[in-house]
């Protein structure tokens, strides 16, 4: 039987028990003329409310009582705003390291970073998200990341009037220090499955979006979007597509991924980053030299470290670093141009 009717039809029938006709108005009664002395059966005292039970069946069953579902990532897109604006990614709000999966996407929340000798970075274990709200909407005790003050109200994120306290909870937090090579961060896979990234078709979209807060070096954050040909794990994905990638030897490194560096303050703020503005580092393989976001296998967020050159000699003072993300998001095309500038 329908789980939803079950519960109801249950009830009725512990209640038919102790039905007689003495409990009953002859205005309820299934018949036209009932006698005071008549019986009446708990079946036939039940009699109009079966016909209510067949009713709501036939609703639950074609979905005429139901609103379709939106899926949460699609929550502040166009078709549901009227505003151009984004498909989340991952907002969070679950506490947890796996991002929305309503939206074709499977993958984990992560952190790397150089193994530097006595080094730290958390999160150490799995990847909780870091609650900075509790649940009544005041900032949570003890949290060293604010809330964002704007949630739902923030002129740059019209799409995002829609927010709640309870969708500003919880962001995607990383920090430590130590990191004598090239660095450190975190990142999750939008199509992850037993050690395998495989690609994630991001071509209807025109680049990511996402708010961020923090304190890294010289307040540079490198941004980048991982694509098939030069991600070591998506090697297998990217010979069945028939495109070239890299092969982690001395002339085709791999990890040499596309992406930007923007901007990081003690202060939320919220970065737009079109595909066109992803550039390869140019030490490692990267294919034609064009982004390719139909093979997209993940998101990174990386501090330099005190060797950036990954020279074995480190060229910096070593320093902490802390930062934050949240509602990280494709932008759908209304929203961000081919040609948009790039962030600084």
């Amino acid at each position: 039987m329908n789980r939803v009717l079950q519960p109801l039809v249950n009830r009725l029938a512990r209640r038919a028990r102790g039905v007689s006709s003495a409990s009953l108005p002859h205005a309820s009664l299934p018949f036209a003329a009932v006698g005071p002395a008549a019986a009446i059966s708990p079946a036939a005292a039940l009699f109009p409310l079966a016909s209510a039970l067949i009713v709501l069946a036939g609703c639950s069953l074609a979905g005429c009582s139901d609103a379709a579902r939106v899926p949460d990532g699609d929550r502040f897109s166009e078709a549901e705003t009227g505003v151009p604006g984004v498909v989340l990614i991952d907002d969070m709000e679950d506490g947890s390291q796996y991002l929305l999966s309503d939206n074709g996407m499977t993958g984990l929340w992560y952190t790397y970073n150089d193994a530097s000798l006595n080094a730290v970075q958390e999160p150490s274990l799995g990847f909780p998200m870091y609650r900075i709200l509790s649940d009544d909407g005041s900032a949570q005790p003890g949290s060293v990341i604010p809330p964002r003050v704007l949630c739902g109200n923030d002129p740059a994120t019209p799409f995002f009037v829609g927010e709640t306290a309870d969708d500003c909870r919880f962001v995607a937090r990383t920090w430590g220090t130590g990191q004598r090579g090239w660095g450190a961060g975190m990142g999750l896979d939008l199509n992850g499955e037993s050690g395998q990234k495989n690609p994630y078709d991001a071509s209807r979209f025109g680049g990511i979006g996402f708010y961020v807060y923090g304190n890294v070096r010289d307040g540079d954050l490198r941004v980048n979007v991982q694509d098939m040909r030069t991600t070591p794990e998506s090697a297998e994905a990217a010979d069945r597509a028939g495109v070239p990638r890299c092969l982690d030897t001395a002339a085709s490194r791999c990890n040499d991924h596309f992406g930007t560096t923007v901007s990081v303050t003690s202060a939320w703020t919220w970065i737009e980053i079109p595909f066109s503005c992803m550039r390869p580092g140019n030490w490692g393989f990267t294919g034609d030299g064009q982004f390719l976001p139909s093979g997209v296998v993940g998101i990174q967020f990386q501090i330099t470290g005190a060797d950036p050159a990954d020279s074995g000699t480190p060229t910096l003072p070593v320093m902490p670093f802390d930062f934050a993300i949240d509602n990280l998001s494709f932008l759908e095309l209304g929203r961000v141009a081919a040609t948009a500038p790039c962030p600084t």
